[in-house]
């Protein structure tokens, strides 16, 4: 399991690279240009563009975090143990979500 949240997690970082590099990409493509979207029939799109690459940012970064929690938690012993019942994760739910630290029924 570690080597898989290891790879899980290079992902996440990588994919965290990209989209803080397509945001900073869009900002610099927009300076200079018109605020005013009555001028600039694009400004909504760049506008909803934008919200939804910080969205996805910060979705992202959450991932990254519960992946890292997954691994400290598989060092200390505990992974796959439930840290809201102490009961343990089963093995279906692990495999789908490596990094949960809940079971199915704490999840809900």
């Amino acid at each position: 399991m570690r080597t898989r949240l290891v790879a899980d997690l290079q992902s996440a970082r990588d994919l965290e690279e990209k989209i803080r590099l397509e945001i900073a990409a869009g900002i610099e493509s927009r300076r200079g240009s018109s605020n005013d979207e009555v001028d600039d029939p694009e400004g909504s799109n760049t506008a909803f563009e934008g919200a939804q690459s910080r969205a996805m940012l910060d979705q992202t970064s959450r991932h990254a975090q519960e992946i890292s929690i997954a691994l400290v938690r598989l060092d200390e012993g505990t992974y796959g143990t439930c840290s809201s019942c102490g009961g343990g994760i089963a093995t279906g739910r692990l495999e789908a979500r490596p990094s949960t630290e809940h079971c199915i029924s704490c999840a809900a």
